[in-house]
Parts: structure tokens; C-alpha cells; sequence
């Protein structure tokens, strides 16, 4: 039962299913009805390969994004450059508007970080904007 899995297990299922670019639609409806459950125990890295796992395997709820939108916006300052590629990327890709997440404040927090990213992040970053 997903619904007695931590987020990070959460996390981890998708991220392998779509990292082996195994596509399973049941089971990524599944994963994102509990992962909009327990999405205020997800931390930066978990939400960031959540989101990440699903635009990746092409399953986008547009619901899971929308509803992860304060979550991520409340660990901004906990996400390392991965984490913040990963989102916006995530973000580009299931064409999820966003402002509220996408304001100055990630701006600054990219920015902040500038120097973290890799050339595969910023790429991830101009998909985005």
C-alpha cells in the first residue's frame, strides 16, 4: 500500500521507474494520489526528483504539480542547483505555470547558486525560462 510509504520511498520508485525509462501509468497515478498526501513531509531533494521522475516519464499530473507548488516553494532554500534545475526543468516540461514558485524569490536562489550549476542545469534552467 503507497499509502504507508514515506516520501522518499515515494521519491525513489519514481525516480527508478523513470531512470530505467519504464513508464507505468497506473503506477504513477498511484505514487502522485500519495505523494499529494504526505507532500508537506517531502524535503527539497525528494520533491525535486519526485516532479523530475514524473515529466521524465512523460505521466503529468497536472494536479501534483499545482499541489506541490507551496511545498517546494517553502524548501527553495534548502534546494542545492540539481534541485532547482530539476523543478524548473520538471515544471517546463509538464507546461505547469507557476508564478508564485517561479517569482524573484527562485530567481534569487538560483542566482545565489550560480556558481553550483553544471552546463546539463543551466541547460535545464533555459528550458524553463
Amino acid at each position: 500500500k503507497l499509502e504507508l510509504f514515506k516520501p522518499q520511498e515515494l521519491s525513489n520508485i519514481a525516480w527508478a521507474y523513470a531512470t530505467a525509462k519504464d513508464s507505468q501509468p497506473r503506477l504513477f497515478q498511484k505514487l502522485a494520489v500519495a505523494a499529494m498526501k504526505r507532500k508537506n513531509g517531502f524535503d527539497s531533494q525528494e520533491v525535486a526528483n519526485f516532479l523530475w521522475s514524473n515529466a521524465t516519464s512523460g505521466q503529468i499530473d497536472h494536479t501534483l504539480f499545482s499541489s506541490f507548488v507551496s511545498t517546494t516553494q517553502s524548501l527553495l532554500g534548502k534546494c542545492n542547483s540539481q534541485d532547482l534545475a530539476n523543478i524548473a526543468w520538471a515544471h517546463a516540461v509538464a507546461d505547469v505555470d507557476a508564478p508564485s514558485l517561479f517569482s524573484d524569490v527562485f530567481i534569487h536562489t538560483c542566482l545565489e547558486k550560480e556558481e553550483d550549476f553544471t552546463i546539463e542545469e543551466l541547460c535545464q534552467l533555459y528550458q524553463w525560462h
